[in-house]
């Protein structure tokens, strides 16, 4: 009986052996892949940085780990950029990293500060001249932070239809504004209405592209030039 005890210790401690032996042998795998590079980048999505700009702005080069890429990593350089918003990587067989980009929308350029608005209301030292210009000071805190929450509301196309917005408030309204557009119509509006400008291409072919002004404060008329 004692010799048969012994043969049943020997085969656990070989069983036990020989997981380990394969455990270690996928570890020893699993390590030396992490030293397996990024063979080729694709950047999609990206708007305003360059494919270069991505790449630096995640801290990616030619001897990035294949492997250790993942988004939970880029997320530490994420929060330091200043226009990616997030980030979705895609990995192939060939050893390509795809990266889907998501940036901060720009709003409005404030000459003011010589600074870019971007949607989550921070300024960046970034200049696109697809976007509008705010040519003067908007003294109100409150009105100026409502003005950056309805620019978000204008789609992009709409947005690159405005040339210059001046802050024009009066006796009766604190949040109107004057919008020059690049087709040489201006654009009264008051931020309850701002919305309504992503309606101004339809509304110029209604009065057939005659140059004026457009109402929308107190109402929603078009007064051409004479």
């Amino acid at each position: 009986m004692g010799k048969k005890r012994k043969k049943r210790k020997r085969l656990r401690i070989k069983n036990v052996l020989i997981f380990l032996l394969v455990l270690l042998g996928i570890a020893g795998i699993l390590y030396l892949m992490t030293f397996i590079k990024v063979r080729t980048y694709y950047i999609y999505n990206n708007k305003y940085l360059t494919d270069e700009e991505v790449l630096k702005e995640l801290k990616l080069n030619n001897k990035s780990s294949f492997l250790l890429t993942n988004k939970a990593l880029e997320k530490i350089y994420i929060k330091k950029s200043k226009l990616i918003k997030d980030v979705d990587f895609h990995r192939t067989i060939d050893l390509e990293l795809k990266i889907d980009v998501s940036e901060y929308k720009l709003l409005f350029f404030d000459k003011n500060t010589n600074k870019t608005i971007i949607e989550n209301g921070t300024s960046i030292d970034y200049l696109d001249t697809s976007i509008p210009v705010l040519i003067n000071k908007i003294d109100n805190d409150d009105v100026y932070k409502n003005f950056v929450k309805k620019m978000n509301k204008i789609d992009d196309n709409t947005k690159e239809m405005i040339s210059e917005i001046t802050y024009s408030p009066n006796g009766i309204d604190k949040e109107r504004f004057l919008l020059s557009m690049n087709d040489g119509n201006y654009v009264y509006v008051t931020l309850t209405k701002l919305s309504k400008i992503n309606e101004y291409k339809s509304i110029i072919n209604s009065v057939e592209n005659k140059k004026g002004i457009l109402y929308l404060d107190y109402g929603n008329y078009f007064v051409p030039k004479e």
